[in-house]
């Protein structure tokens, strides 16, 4: 008797429980999305999958929402050393809003920033990829604790 009671309690704690959770949880983040907004970019109105000639992911969408009023001002007017100057546009603004998506991510740091650049940019390490997460977060992104 005293461990059907324990079982039935068991029982309907996991049922609220699962029923909380299915009603708070968040949307999953792979079916979220965002209006692909367009920005003019070198003179022309550009979107997030124009300029990178993908689909955008959600997080690199909603920096590119959110920064590509700035964007153009602001890859052709920093400097981001001798090889970040010389990358294309649409790779140095990937990596600049990269930089705002990870300056704003708890645990990611600069190496993780490096790492990430790495794997589209096997040719560049450290030095050329700092300046475009010391300067992106200086310049175009807001403080990840605002």
């Amino acid at each position: 008797m005293k461990r059907g009671v324990v079982l039935l309690v068991v029982l309907i704690a996991a049922a609220v429980a699962a029923f909380f959770m299915a009603w708070e949880s968040p949307e999953d983040p792979a079916r979220r999305t965002l209006d692909d907004s367009a920005f003019v970019l070198d003179g022309r109105s550009t979107t997030c999958t124009a300029l990178f000639r993908e689909p955008c992911g959600y997080e690199l969408q909603l920096e590119y929402n959110r920064r590509g009023a700035d964007l153009d001002t602001f890859v052709n007017s920093t400097d981001l050393g001798p090889w970040g100057n010389s990358l294309p546009f649409a790779d140095a603004a990937e990596l600049t809003l990269q930089a705002c998506v990870y300056s704003r991510t708890a645990g990611k740091t600069v190496l993780e920033f490096v790492e990430l650049g790495r794997g589209a940019h096997p040719d560049a390490g450290p030095v050329e990829l700092t300046p475009f997460w010391n300067k992106a977060r200086q310049d175009l992104c807001e403080s990840p604790w605002q």
